[in-house]
This record gives C-alpha cells, sequence and structure tokens, in this order.
C-alpha cells in the first residue's frame, strides 16, 4: 500500500473530531501543555482527552508523510525509507520466531501498518489493539481497500510483455526493442564484446519461456528445500 496522498491529509485532519470543531479541538490540546500556558494537573486530569485530539489531530500527517507504520527503522545507503521500514518489520517477525498460523497481538498498533506487513511475511493472524478511535476506524479502511484491492500477482508478470509497466519498462515490448538496438550499437562500435546482442537475445528467449511456462502452470522458480547436515551422534552433537 502506498501512503496517503493529499486528499486523505486534508479530509482526515480532525479524526472523529467534527470538522467545525478542528480549530478549537487544536486550542484545548495546546492549553494542556506549559509552553502553551497549560497547568500539568490539567493535562494529568484530562490525560485521555489530551491523547485522543493528539492522534486524532495528527494521524493524518502521519501517514501522509511518513506512511502507514508509525516508526522508525536503519536505513542502508540506496534503500528507501519504505524499503527500510519494511526490512525491520520483517526483522521483528523473524526475531519474533513466528510461524505461520500463529495468533499475534499488537498492543498500539497505529492504524496498522506493521500489522499488516507481519501478518503477510508470516502467515500469522495479526489482532491490533489501540485507544484510539480515529486509528482503529482508518485502520480498518484501508485493511478493507487491500483485500478489494491487493491480490497475489503471478511471479512471472514483470517479464510478460504484454502488461505495460513503467516500474519495469524494459522488461516491457518497447523496453525490449530500445535494449535490443542500445546491445546492437554498442557492439557494433566496440564499446560491448562480439556475442553481447546474441546473448540478450537468448535471455530474452528464455524469459518469454517463463511466461509460457507460468501461465501454463507447469513450472515455478521458487521451491524451496531446506536441509540441514544429520548429526553424527549425542556426544558430537554437544
Amino acid at each position: 500500500m502506498s501512503k496517503g496522498g493529499a486528499f486523505d491529509l486534508a479530509t482526515g485532519v480532525g479524526g472523529q473530531i467534527n470538522k467545525k470543531e478542528v480549530l478549537s479541538a487544536v486550542d484545548t490540546y495546546e492549553k494542556y501543555h506549559v509552553s502553551y500556558g497549560g497547568e500539568e494537573e490539567d493535562r494529568k486530569a484530562n490525560y485521555t482527552d489530551m491523547v485522543n485530539k493528539y492522534y486524532d489531530l495528527s494521524t493524518s500527517f502521519y501517514e501522509f508523510g511518513w506512511g502507514e507504520s508509525f516508526h522508525f527503522a536503519n536505513r542502508w545507503n540506496g534503500e528507501s525509507l519504505r524499503e527500510s521500514i519494511k526490512r525491520h518489520e520483517h526483522y521483528l517477525a523473524l526475531q519474533l520466531c513466528l510461524k505461520p498460523g500463529q495468533k499475534v497481538l499488537d498492543v498500539g498498533c497505529g492504524i496498522g501498518g506493521p500489522l499488516r506487513e507481519i501478518a503477510r511475511f508470516s502467515s500469522t493472524s495479526v489482532t491490533g489493539l489501540n485507544n484510539n478511535e480515529y486509528q482503529i476506524s482508518r485502520g480498518k479502511v484501508i485493511w478493507e481497500k487491500d483485500l478489494a484491492e491487493e491480490s497475489p500477482l503471478p511471479w512471472y508478470l514483470p517479464l510478460d510483455t504484454s502488461r505495460l509497466s513503467f516500474s519495469s519498462f524494459r522488461l516491457t515490448t518497447v523496453g525490449r526493442f530500445i535494449t535490443t538496438n542500445m546491445v546492437k550499437a554498442l557492439e557494433f562500435v566496440g564499446l560491448a564484446p562480439k556475442g553481447s546482442q546474441r546473448v540478450q537475445s537468448f535471455l530474452e528467449k528464455a524469459a518469454e519461456s517463463l511466461v509460457s511456462g507460468g501461465r501454463k502452470e507447469i513450472f515455478t522458480p521458487m521451491y524451496f528445500f531446506l536441509a540441514r547436515k544429520p548429526l553424527s551422534g549425542t556426544s558430537e552433537a554437544s
């Protein structure tokens, strides 16, 4: 899922608060804090209201600027923010040793970004718990949209030339045509070694065969074996 757009931001500000009362809610929230002239006793006495106002007012900004997962992650050079966030969520699932079919509770789930990613990654059933009504309702909207729009895509789809894709343009019919002629030109002027175009040609034929095999469901590149060297004895194993 991509993060919310400008329309989601505009319509989401205020959360469960009536749109006509958003300005008043901002004023009330600010006055809970000493820097705005508030009193600590008032803040403590109205802590639940303060917290809910904060998340009602800020959640759509979080989603617009950061995405659906409201947390940080270590990031490698060349790695996008979204990639680092997903990698960290996969790391958490692995550290928890989650197994398919297990049930997991996410306490303080926000709008459910990590919940959804970890559930997909680990094939577990993750339940979110949150004390902010707007974040729960927003999470449900995103989840229902996921169920309606997202379905498993064929593994061979990026190689399918009948599909127009700007993100995988080099693999489309036009992209392959450009690549073929570019390799021919580079080989002709001596920048690419002789035979380069023939390599490109047989790789393209291989791609076409992979798509054909995938469509007929007679081939998959993702068959996985996990093997371990057998232990020779208890004493040696210890």
